[in-house]
């Protein structure tokens, strides 16, 4: 594990130490685990378009798994417009739907479609939805 991997991992442990609650894993479906653990080796890895997404989708299939037992909404609907939710959707939405040039993107942040710095701008992104994620799904469960 490379310095810069360790720094990660040191990171995840933190933020997941900070979100902790009794029996935290019986609240994650069974889904949104095998998900977690792809977004905790992206995290490690640097892949932050994929934290972002498995993010999401943790988050969503947590929320169709345990708390609506829908599996056929739309998750827009699913996140009942709460604005942390909405925004963690439209970002994911961003990374897997590519828009016509020159659409409002929080994705190509740098000019000239410079993907390299791109991805690199996508770091403070994805450790929030990281945290935003742990919250999400553990907030509460006392």
């Amino acid at each position: 594990m490379s310095d810069e991997e360790a720094a990660r991992e040191t990171w995840l442990r933190q933020v997941e130490l900070r979100a902790e609650r009794p029996y935290t894993l019986l609240y994650l479906s069974t889904h949104g685990q095998l998900l977690h653990l792809d977004a905790r080796r992206a995290f490690v890895a640097g892949a932050w378009a994929s934290v972002i997404v498995m993010c999401q989708a943790i988050i969503e299939a947590t929320l169709r798994d345990l708390h609506f037992k829908d599996y056929d909404a739309k998750a827009k609907e699913l996140f009942f417009n709460q604005e942390d939710l909405e925004r963690l959707r439209i970002l994911r939405n961003q990374l897997v739907h590519p828009s016509p040039p020159g659409t409002p993107s929080e994705i190509w942040t740098v000019p000239n479609g410079d993907s390299v710095a791109c991805h690199a701008a996508l770091e403070a992104p994805a450790r929030w939805a990281y945290e935003f994620m742990l919250e999400a799904v553990y907030s509460g469960r006392e």
